[in-house]
């Protein structure tokens, strides 16, 4: 059986419909008791990441792979909240799944944790600098502590670091991208690089990993999920546009118009401009065992999906 957390996020939403599909025996870790009412009541645990509470051993019955999806991804949070639920939460479901005795942890991080500057994408945490952003600081903290709890173990730990994960449902930055591209005449400018994956896509490598297709059971414990393209913000720009657009936006009017939604959101000026023209790392992804993307952000905008 799997057990996974985090089945009503963006990612963990669509694999759970996807091993649901697959007739994989399944068991939900939810926050709330009256989560996912269209299960049966065997089916889901509660359990509050953020309570401090301790896991009920009934949640590992049968269990021979948790996949951990669950998390605070919103950048506004604090950092004792990031702490708590990215890092201390998700040590404790280890410790508790690695005591149960499971066979193959498989952990969501993020390819942020990576350095714009280096040079592989599947190094462990450790050897990279911590991340100055919040979110992905708790990822680099968690990835660590995860490898700590399962170094003498038998079980076998699985990190996936995808890249920003799209769809034809947009969520967090490209969302707000999105809508401003609805009124906004102009494309944005060529800034910023960053690797990204389709959601569909990272949802089949997950499936593989739990079926040991991909991932640790095939040597690979370290993944990173992209779909092979570099983006800067006038490509995903384009590829989110509708209509007609005037041209590229100078940048010294995009850089006005992120003042105007720091100030509407009230953040730090500048928080908007920074967050499009960072550069993240875009190298050669690995070849991942198992597992190829058939995505891009333009052929997803356009309808195509997953191709088996």
């Amino acid at each position: 059986m799997i057990l996974l957390s985090g089945a009503t996020g963006y990612v963990g939403a669509a694999l759970r419909a996807a091993l649901e599909q697959h007739d994989l025996p399944l068991r939900l870790l939810v926050r709330a008791a009256d989560a996912m009412k269209n299960t049966s009541a065997g089916d889901r645990v509660q359990w509050d990441m953020a309570s401090g509470n301790g896991l009920q051993d009934a949640a590992f019955e049968g269990v021979s792979v948790v996949v951990h999806c669950a998390g605070l991804a919103h950048r506004r949070a604090a950092e004792r909240a990031y702490q708590r639920i990215n890092v201390e939460a998700t040590s404790e479901l280890a410790r508790c799944a690695l005591k149960a005795g499971i066979s193959h942890f498989i952990y969501v991080s993020s390819l942020n944790v990576v350095p714009a500057e280096a040079r592989s994408p599947k190094d462990p945490a450790y050897l990279y600098p911590e991340p100055q952003e919040r979110y992905a600081a708790s990822k680099w903290r968690a990835e660590q502590s995860l490898h700590q709890i399962f170094a003498e173990s038998t079980c076998q730990l699985t990190v996936v670091r995808p890249g920003l994960v799209y769809d034809v449902e947009l969520t967090a930055n490209l969302k707000t991208v999105g809508r401003l591209l609805r009124w906004w005449p102009w494309l944005l400018p060529s800034v910023g690089r960053r690797s990204m994956v389709g959601r569909g896509d990272l949802v089949a490598l997950l499936i593989n990993c739990v079926q040991s297709d991909s991932g640790a059971p095939v040597g690979q414990g370290t993944i990173s999920a992209t779909d092979g393209a570099v983006y800067d913000a006038e490509r995903i720009s384009r590829a989110l546009s509708r209509g007609m657009k005037w041209g590229v936006m100078p940048q010294w009017l995009c850089r006005l118009a992120g003042r105007s939604l720091d100030w509407r959101r009230g953040d730090e000026a500048g928080t908007q401009w920074r967050s499009l023209a960072a550069a993240h790392w875009t190298g050669n992804a690995p070849v991942v065992t198992g597992w190829r993307p058939s995505l891009t952000l333009e052929s997803r905008a356009a309808g195509e999906t997953v191709r088996s």
